[in-house]
């Protein structure tokens, strides 16, 4: 994972008069808000529902301990328990996306952040997906929480991973980017100034158009049931969002896939 010098790079505009670009970003920040409301509303319900939880699981585990392994209410309690633990994670999920307090945040080595999110996808995605790694974001200039950047990587990482099932290439990397004031994200203006920039790049099955505007949606998957609940790309725009950063989905069904990612670097008080 060695580190290359490259020069920032500067984005070009996006296509279109500037009434469109202005429709389009109030449509999103009008979407960002519904997601916001619907965050909270749904963290509501999940510190109920987690209670709730607690006395199935506790309940079902006790039923075991008094019924005949080798019977049908044994195996029927199985049932329950598992069914509960799968709740279980599903509610702690919600409670993730839905968390509101302010995070911790500190200055932010994200190359190491990177290489910390490198080190647990290798042994958590395919044997046939290689992960490369090309790092040279510019050294301390961005303060955030290095845990939620974490977790939000492990996310794109592991989606990126899903969408190669016959195995392929996941590349993450990172870098200087620079903003004219003249360049834009998924439509929302990215303001004039330096950032650094980390790209999570898979050569998988892509995303098709009719399924972009959906991607960060809260409870939106194509995963099975028993694979994905639609919480984890949600996650990982409000993580963004709470960095103060941008993020967009540059894909083509059949092409692959990336996710990048944009902090502001943070002027220096020293």
């Amino acid at each position: 994972m060695a580190k290359k010098t490259v020069p920032p790079v500067h984005a070009a505009p996006e296509a279109g008069d500037p009434a469109s670009r202005l429709k389009t970003a109030e449509e999103r920040l009008a979407r960002a808000r519904r997601m916001e409301e619907l965050g909270y509303v749904s963290g509501q319900i999940a510190h109920d529902f987690n209670n709730l939880l607690t006395g199935i699981l506790g309940y079902a585990s006790y039923l075991r301990t008094l019924l005949p392994e080798d019977g049908k209410a044994y195996e029927a309690a199985g049932h329950i328990e598992r069914s509960a633990r799968r709740a279980a994670e599903l509610t702690r999920r919600m409670l993730d996306y839905s968390q509101r307090e302010a995070a911790q945040h500190r200055p932010v080595d994200i190359d190491r952040v990177i290489g910390d999110a490198i080190g647990i996808l290798s042994a958590s995605v395919g044997p046939d997906v290689e992960i490369r790694a090309e790092l040279c974001a510019p050294p301390g200039p961005v303060t955030g929480d290095p845990d939620n950047l974490l977790r939000a990587l492990l996310h794109l990482g592991v989606n990126a991973g899903d969408a190669m099932p016959e195995g392929g290439l996941l590349t993450i990397s990172s870098g200087p980017f620079a903003s004219d004031g003249d360049v834009s994200f998924d439509g929302v203006p990215v303001p004039e100034g330096e950032y650094v920039s980390i790209a999570v790049a898979d050569t998988g099955r892509g995303i098709p158009d009719s399924l972009k505007e959906q991607v960060f949606a809260p409870f939106f998957t194509t995963k099975p049931e028993e694979a994905g609940t639609g919480l984890g790309l949600p996650m990982v725009s409000r993580c963004v969002r709470k960095h103060g950063g941008f993020l967009r989905v540059e894909s083509r069904e059949g092409a692959g896939t990336t996710v990048q990612i944009l902090l502001p670097v943070r002027p220096s008080t020293g």
